[in-house]
């Protein structure tokens, strides 16, 4: 249809399972969340007992805030890399059934339906909107 860039919105408690790869997002066909979230924090330096409270927390949300409160520079850098994954993984997707090339941005939303993440193509995608451009 000659789409060239995607904004996705959405609840980070829900779009980080497209960052695992999960594209069938219902709960019935797969959930993963507290794993996602778990290897996506290693990757950024988190161990031992702070993952397993990441992945003991009843939601992401809770998990995110517990980690805004114990340690805020590591939740925002999880945050981004949450943010950015989901933009890899989805373009890869889009790739793989014939989309190739499209730009795919992501910008997530808390339950208080804050902004709270944006990935790079993300960022610059909302930039343009607000913009107009």
């Amino acid at each position: 249809e000659g789409v060239r860039e995607l904004l996705l919105f959405g609840y980070q408690g829900k779009l980080i399972k497209l960052a695992g790869g999960i594209f069938h997002t219902h709960h019935h066909q797969a959930d993963g969340r507290a794993e996602v979230l778990t290897a996506l924090a290693a990757l950024e330096g988190l161990g031992g007992e702070g993952l397993l409270e990441l992945h003991r927390a009843a939601t992401v949300e809770a998990a995110l805030r517990g980690l805004e409160v114990a340690d805020p520079a590591l939740a925002e850098r999880l945050r981004l890399r949450i943010a950015s994954t989901i933009e890899e993984r989805s373009a890869a997707y889009l790739g793989r059934h014939g989309q190739e090339g499209m730009a795919v941005g992501a910008v997530l939303f808390d339950r208080a339906r804050e902004l709270c993440a944006r990935g790079p193509i993300g960022a610059r995608l909302l930039e343009r909107l607000r913009d107009g451009t």
